[in-house]
């Protein structure tokens, strides 16, 4: 069993302030009884230039990262922080960075890396109007799982939560709990941000767990909070509302089995279209079976 804490805040562009207010709603986490800490999207800073605190900060980040996991001898999961660089080493061009999610071990080692796959390029009825994450982000090109204890922790952010492919090609590869670091808006929070964490979690028989930014950043953008976690099957098993605050519930491996085995989705499934290769053959070869 792992205890999950999701650290729901409201951050600003001042990451000195935002660290602060992590470092306090971690040390309650541990306090807790969790194992596993996960921050929002953004956690470090939200707003001004993403470039800019990549080239400057993105060192210290990871080491603030590092140092909480090892200080509170837990796992904690960065939501995401905004780095220059790719997985490989190689700078990120024409001035954008990769949304990066960052996993560290109780030891403070990282061991995980997960770039945003998809990118939030849309229109929404509020303030702001027009979101156009790909000016500033490059987008991933990986599907990262991690071990933690004796679950698998599929790694997705945010937007990637519309995606239902990514989803089942997560648990595919043996994710038994999905994790969505967000900043869902006010607008699209309100309209869809429960029905797709239970979705993805009806169709994969995983815990959902979507940890969302909340409240009021600036004069046009305000995030939905609400953050929750969802059972394999799709149930709500706990749930914030609009303001900073930590989420604790427990992920049991032989819940998802247990769920698994009784709606067996996983060994019907006949419409593949969107999955990687591997995935689809791997199904392919077992259809029938």
């Amino acid at each position: 069993m792992i205890r999950v804490a999701g650290i729901q805040i409201c951050a600003n562009n001042n990451p000195v302030e935002n660290l602060e207010i992590l470092a306090d709603a971690m040390e309650q986490s541990q306090e807790r009884g969790a194992n596993l800490l996960v921050l929002p999207e953004n956690f470090a800073c939200y707003g001004g230039s993403y470039r800019e605190l990549a080239e400057e900060h993105a060192d210290f980040l990871q080491s603030w990262l590092a140092s909480q996991a090892s200080q509170l001898g837990v796992w904690v999961l960065g939501g995401t922080l905004p780095l220059h660089y790719r997985p490989d080493g190689s700078p990120v061009p024409g001035g954008r960075v990769r949304a990066a999610s960052l996993l560290y071990n109780p030891d403070g080692q990282q061991v995980a890396r997960y770039d945003k796959l998809h990118l939030f390029d849309a229109e929404v009825d509020d303030a702001q109007g027009r979101y156009c994450e790909s000016d500033v982000f490059e987008p991933g090109d990986e599907l990262v799982c991690a071990r933690v204890g004796d679950i698998t922790l599929g790694l997705a952010v945010c937007y990637d939560l519309r995606f239902p492919a990514q989803a089942r090609a997560l648990a595919d590869r043996g994710a038994t709990l999905l994790v969505y670091p967000s900043a869902f808006t006010e607008v699209t929070g309100r309209a869809h941000w429960e029905v797709l964490l239970r979705a993805r979690a009806v169709e994969t028989g995983c815990y959902v767990l979507g940890v969302n930014q909340c409240g009021r950043h600036s004069d046009v953008r305000s995030s939905y909070g609400h953050s929750m976690l969802c059972g394999p099957w799709g149930e709500v098993l706990v749930g914030l509302e609009d303001h900073p605050a930590v989420l604790c519930g427990d992920i049991l491996p032989r819940r998802v089995a247990e769920v698994r085995r009784q709606m067996p989705i996983h060994e019907h499934t006949r419409f593949l279209t969107g999955l990687p290769d591997d995935i689809r053959d791997h199904h392919s070869n077992n259809i029938g079976q």
